[in-house]
């Protein structure tokens, strides 16, 4: 819980108290800090922006963001980061936008190097689809970079966040007039003139070179340099930095840097259009996803076949050499070869699945990629005549041929001749009859769902990633479950506070853990009971949550018991008050049925 002991917290939560529950801080910075939170109403995860307060504390900033702050909130696109709501408590101003679980722009570049071409450009398609929805309803967005574009965990989506700030972030009094970040600012911003659609397109061009370079067109000591290059400076063609880009996107990169605004793109989505041009065919599953996949797939054969061979071996051995202590030195070693190799290349798997879980994905990140590329196999095998099912007749003769060269390996193995001779046998009987059983297996599935997949998808991919998850402690931190109610998400947080606390604290106030309880249910019984009991519902939860704030605060010393003895007392009325009103709502209906 990041963060949560801080001023802000504390006075955020006080203000939301019953409406909102904070959880952690997920990060700040000079436009405010913003919070993971639970909107308890509709019980569902949202992120709350506070605004720092040298803009809450100027009236006329203030009310220029509130304006501005409600217009995007009118914006409803996939790839904008809806706002709920635009709040004022006392000398406090926040916005509730919708969560996105993922990282910014910025994070994923500093932390993987540049984006694979396929995936920078659907992230700048989908955020030009962003911004031409917003342009065509007349809001610009004015500060266009890295740190406002989120990319979604799982999905990759790209969403862009932020709007309507950037024109109240800066006072002129202090900037100049300027609104924006120096490093994707275009020309005409930097020359203090009015922007309007086209400087998004500029702001957006750097974004790009950022994310397919992990440099910037431009960089300068001082903020002055900086826009003095932004204005006068070209930066050449992207392509000399970034060699492997596709020549069209490239260029359409290469056209939103220009200096002169009626020589970019005309709008977003004429942007959009060239970067769809330049992208082709491309799989939406994140890359990490789409190669751990293939890998899969592959692996499925290279443990089947060394396993079988190691099968094969032993079986050879039981079945015709038995007694025979040489033979033994040859087809136990190749048994337990296979069956180490095997074991070699599931441990590889393992080991990448690991590295997914390093990630932040999981198995139910995986299990969609798995039904898409078995989809595929499937319309593969419709759409092409010649990929008929079934065993077919070259692979029964290729049956026949394998058996009776079985037959001439096995003779091999046991004739008394050269160690190399029947070691070569050995091999030549176990290898054949496994590569022709795996040739049988694949033309009778051929067409069919791969079943190596099917079960990576299914349980056997769930122990997996179960496994994978044992002893990693660093690997980003689970976010709550969108279906745990609040209050039983709050009631865990007391609970764990309180079992943290020293003994003598914890003898001091042993009704906690059952007024906890007591909280938790009123709070459940409530959900179902309409909605003339959601002023008592937002009660129980406001009251887990000073109950929270209190123990948090006891921890760290920053209050003492008596607070929360008050509190706790407050919570009991709250509690006996709950039960009255769903004890006077039962009796209703059981007098009206």
């Amino acid at each position: 819980m990041s963060g949560a002991l801080s001023p802000e917290f504390l006075a955020l939560q006080k203000a939301v108290a019953g409406r909102y529950s904070l959880e952690r801080e997920l990060g700040r910075g000079g436009m405010g800090v913003v919070f993971l939170a639970r909107d308890v109403a509709l019980d569902r995860l949202i992120a709350i922006k506070l605004l720092p307060p040298q803009l809450a504390d100027n009236g006329e900033l203030r009310a220029r963001f509130l304006r501005e702050a409600r217009t995007a909130a009118g914006l409803s696109h996939p790839h904008i980061v809806p706002i709920h709501a635009v709040e004022e408590h006392g000398d406090l101003v926040c916005f509730v936008m919708g969560y996105i679980d993922g990282e910014t722009l910025r994070q994923r570049v500093l932390r993987t190097g540049p984006l694979p071409m396929a995936d920078a450009m659907r992230v700048i398609q989908e955020v030009a689809w962003a911004l031409d929805h917003a342009h065509a309803r007349g809001v610009i967005h004015r500060d266009v970079k890295p740190d406002n574009v989120l990319l979604e965990r799982g999905t990759g989506r790209a969403l862009v966040t932020d709007f309507g700030i950037a024109r109240v972030a800066a006072s002129p009094s202090d900037t100049g007039g300027l609104l924006g970040t120096p490093h994707y600012m275009s020309p005409e911003q930097a020359e203090g003139r009015a922007a309007d659609a086209r400087s998004d397109l500029y702001a957006l061009g750097v974004t790009a070179w950022f994310a397919v370079t992990g440099k910037l067109p431009f960089d300068a000591p001082t903020v002055a340099g900086l826009l003095t290059k932004q204005v006068s400076e070209r930066p050449g063609p992207v392509a000399n930095v970034a060699v492997d880009l596709p020549p069209r996107f490239a260029a359409a990169i290469d056209r939103c840097l220009e200096k002169d605004p009626a020589r970019r793109f005309p709008d977003a989505g004429e942007l959009a259009e060239a970067v769809r041009g330049a992208r082709g065919p491309v799989p939406e599953a994140p890359p990490a996803l789409r190669a751990f996949v293939r890998d899969a797939i592959a692996a499925g054969g290279e443990i089947a076949v060394p396993l079988m061979v190691g099968a094969g071996s032993l079986g050879v051995y039981a079945g015709f050499f038995s007694q025979d202590m040489f033979a033994g030195f040859v087809f136990l070693p190749i048994s337990a070869l296979g069956v180490g190799l095997a074991g070699a290349r599931l441990g590889q798997l393992f080991g990448k699945a690991r590295d997914l879980v390093h990630q932040g994905y999981d198995h139910a990140n995986v299990r969609p990629v798995v039904t898409r590329e078995n989809r595929a196999i499937e319309e593969e095998a419709r759409l092409t005549p010649s990929a008929k099912r079934g065993i077919g007749r070259d692979t029964v003769v290729a049956t026949v041929l394998g058996a009776a060269k079985t037959g001439i390996f096995i003779w091999l193995a046991s004739i008394d001749g050269p160690v190399w001779l029947n070691f070569l046998g050995a091999v030549g009987a176990v290898m054949v009859p496994a590569t022709a059983v795996r040739r049988i297996w694949g033309d009778a599935r051929r067409g069919r769902p791969n079943l190596w997949l099917k079960a990576l998808g299914g349980r056997l991919g769930a122990f997996l990633f179960k496994a994978a998850r044992l002893g990693i402690k660093d690997r980003p931190l689970p976010i709550p479950s969108v279906d745990q109610p609040t209050e039983v998400a709050l009631g865990g947080m007391v609970l764990a506070l309180y079992d943290g606390l020293p003994t003598p604290l914890r003898r001091q106030f042993a009704q906690v853990p059952d007024l906890v309880h007591r909280l938790e249910r009123d709070a459940q019984i409530l959900r179902g009971q309409g909605p003339e009991l959601n002023g008592r519902l937002a009660d129980a939860v406001a009251a887990l949550e000073t109950l929270r704030l209190d123990l948090l605060k006891l921890a760290a010393g920053a209050a003492g018991p008596e607070e929360l003895t008050q509190d706790i007392e407050a919570a009991l009325r709250i509690g006996e008050a709950v039960d009255a009103a769903v004890e006077a709502r039962s009796e209703v209906e059981r007098l009206n049925p």
